[in-house]
């Protein structure tokens, strides 16, 4: 446990690993609540149990992902609904959804929040021994010139969220072949994802995962200036959850524009 004492305290859940569909599911879900004020503004951590594309929520599938290659090697595609860019991930990386009340800690003008929570990434890099810095063209975490961390914010239902990634190893190969334009939202002159990122594995041994989550946990609690209770899913958001992932792994809802063009298309 890394409580600490404050006088804000927000809830933080460890999901650990789940299907990616149901991951997307889980955070619109907590923030509905949030929103609604029936549920602590929480930060939530998870790793996805296979690889999956996170698609934003403006974004078209046959624009940015090889669907025959992601068929081929069992890797979902999630449209999120958060906007932003396209993601792949898998095992190897810590997911995380710091998620407050629109009226909260987190400021309304978008690059704000953005500077505000990604601060607790560099704290926790910090923490480990690192210098990293927010590039807010990109809204990414970058070391030593190569992105660690991909972001992507989203308002809705009263609630403010910021998620992200922290890459502790990463399947570059993959990424280059799953994605369109892998090297899209790195640095100028990169063409691969390998050139273009850094994981943990990179730069120092492993530490134990807990060991990783306690730094990025006490990373956000520094950043937003609250302390954490260790929580759980409560019984209606897992509820919401369960429902909203048959709308996130269908057909329907992953092509739902790409589906709108082709129809704007015949017309």
């Amino acid at each position: 446990m890394w409580i600490q004492e404050q006088d804000i305290v927000w809830r933080f859940v460890d999901a650990d690993l789940i299907d990616g569909a149901y991951s997307a599911a889980l955070f619109h879900s907590i923030g509905r609540h949030v929103g609604s004020g029936d549920t602590d503004e929480t930060i939530l951590f998870w790793r996805v149990k296979r690889p999956t594309i996170y698609l934003g929520y403006h974004q078209f599938v046959e624009d940015e992902v090889h669907e025959d290659y992601c068929r081929e090697h069992n890797i979902d595609i999630v449209r999120r609904i958060l906007g932003g860019g396209c993601g792949y991930c898998d095992q190897d990386q810590v997911l995380f959804s710091v998620i407050g009340a629109q009226s909260s800690l987190i400021p309304g003008n978008v690059q704000a929040a953005y500077n505000k929570v990604l601060s607790g990434m560099l704290l926790a890099l910090e923490g480990l021994g690192l210098d990293s810095e927010i590039d807010p063209t990109r809204n990414g975490v970058f070391v030593q010139g190569r992105k660690i961390s991909g972001n992507a914010q989203g308002r809705f239902d009263g609630a403010v969220m910021v998620n992200g990634s922290f890459l502790l190893d990463f399947d570059f190969d993959t990424m280059d072949c799953a994605l369109k334009h892998p090297a899209r939202n790195l640095r100028p002159n990169v063409n691969t994802a390998r050139d273009g990122m850094v994981t943990l594995s990179d730069l120092m041994d492993l530490p134990p995962l807990d060991k990783i989550k306690q730094a990025l946990c006490m990373g956000f609690e520094e950043a937003l200036g609250i302390g954490t209770y260790e929580g759980t899913i409560l019984d209606e958001e897992e509820k919401l959850a369960v429902e909203l992932t048959r709308q996130y792994a269908s057909v329907e809802w992953t092509y739902r524009n790409d589906h709108k063009r082709a129809k704007r298309k015949k017309v």
